[in-house]
């Protein structure tokens, strides 16, 4: 299946997940679709990072990219909404403008992620 003349969220559901078996998902983020929305995304936010700027004392960097809430391959129906609706009812954001530490902290990689806490035991006793 090629590029669907369309990217309804059925089109993303069945064309995202075909993508990824063939390691091609950026070829989603170059359409004219998704870059459109990415430059909605970051003009809205004015091209600073939200969560920088959500810090106290706050610290605006630029946001270099759009962020998804519900992961893409995860959740390939949601790609392009601005917003996605959880078991209740309840709206939420889907798209973040983000630096590039921040998107990497939301994803925990790269050294961003959870630390085990002080008082976790040795994973072997010490013999000395």
């Amino acid at each position: 299946m090629g590029r669907p003349e369309y990217l309804t969220p059925e089109s993303l559901r069945r064309w995202i997940p075909e993508l990824v078996r063939e390691g091609r998902l950026y070829r989603f983020y170059q359409t004219p679709e998704f870059r459109a929305l990415r430059a909605e995304v970051l003009a809205a936010a004015h091209g600073e990072c939200e969560d920088c700027r959500a810090k106290s004392p706050s610290v605006l960097r630029p946001a270099t990219t759009v962020h998804h809430d519900r992961e893409v391959r995860r959740y390939p129906e949601l790609a392009l909404s601005l917003y996605w609706l959880d078991k209740h009812g309840k709206k939420h954001r889907q798209l973040w403008a983000l630096c590039e530490d921040c998107h990497n902290r939301r994803h925990s990689r790269f050294g961003y992620g959870e630390r085990p806490a002080p008082e976790t035991p040795p994973l072997t006793p010490e013999r000395w």
